[in-house]
């Protein structure tokens, strides 16, 4: 497997993120010819978290220590790569520590970008070519610029600008506010007070309206029901319906109970004509006459109202 290492320009740095050229499509580079569509192919290898290292390792360091030093890791990819059909594109995230140093040494036009991978190579019309990548170690920053690698926009700082904007326009808005006049305000302070006096009114007046609408359907419910009849006015709805005495005391049993008078004299009457149909039909004719012996007495007052 051939080694590639390749290196692009850096612009000016701002912010924390970037979107970078990781490398650039149909481009002759210090190691190989990079066709487009090898860029494409092997876009997947150039993955969000490929560590971004301090310079690429030395030849001591890459038999050594391959893995690399910690110390060296200055920042990652932050998303995977992209292709736009020409070039592969990713976000690049610098460690808090390194930004202020790799903004300082970018806009001096002293450092680059730089690929650290491995491809199959083949020879083409433009010498050796890339056939495809096979593995991606990192993406250094190096001082040597290479294979159209580059930063393109500042995503960061697009934010931060965003935020300044805002906080001019809210300035902006807090110097433009009216001082309203203290006449102003003290009519609208009683008008206030006005609206909550009109609202208490009709609270109380809609209260007054439930009460009397209460006390006139308990009067309605007092007038529908029956009054009590007087002493006199049963004693002549008896006579009227012309029951035995018998039938009379109970009449007064079940009135006294609570039913009504005329309901209690229509099943005394009922049951008379009953009796009387049978002795009919057993005797062809004759009258019934229910024996008056024995005699009760009521007392009225515990069931009707005397007028």
């Amino acid at each position: 497997m051939a080694k590639l290492l390749e290196a692009g320009k850096l612009t000016s740095l701002t912010g924390k993120t970037w979107k970078i050229k990781v490398i650039e499509g149909d481009r002759q580079g210090s190691s190989a010819y990079y066709p487009k569509e090898v860029l494409e192919s092997g876009k997947h290898l150039f993955k969000e978290g490929t560590r971004i290292f301090r310079n690429h390792p030395s030849s001591e360091a890459k038999w050594n220590q391959p893995e690399r030093r910690i110390e060296d890791i200055i920042g990652y990819l932050s998303e995977d790569a992209t292709f736009d059909g020409k070039d592969l594109y990713a976000n690049a995230t610098f460690l808090e520590s390194e930004q202020a140093r790799i903004k300082e040494l970018a806009e001096a036009g002293l450092i680059a970008m730089s690929i650290r991978a491995e491809g199959e190579m083949t020879e083409g019309a433009n010498g050796m070519e890339v056939a495809r990548f096979t593995a991606v170690h990192s993406v250094d920053v190096v001082t040597t610029a290479g294979a159209g690698g580059a930063f393109e926009k500042l995503l960061e700082s697009a934010n931060e600008n965003n935020s300044q904007e805002q906080k001019l326009e809210e300035a902006q808005e807090e110097e433009t506010e009216l001082e309203l006049p203290k006449e102003f305000l003290d009519a609208l302070d009683n008008l206030t007070k006005g609206v909550n006096t009109l609202n208490e009114s009709l609270a109380e007046e809609k209260t007054a309206r439930e009460l009397a609408e209460a006390e006139k359907q308990k009067a309605l419910e007092e007038a529908a029901k029956p009054k009590a009849l007087s002493a006199t006015e049963v004693a002549e709805a008896l006579v009227e319906a012309k029951l035995s005495a018998k039938a009379r005391g109970r009449v007064l049993e079940a009135v006294e109970a609570g039913k009504p008078l005329d309901e209690a004299i229509k099943a005394e009457q009922e049951i008379a004509a009953e009796i009387l149909e049978a002795a009919k039909s057993e005797n062809g004719a004759g009258t019934i006459e229910e024996s008056t012996g024995g005699s009760k007495t009521f007392d009225f007052s515990s069931v009707f109202n005397r007028s």
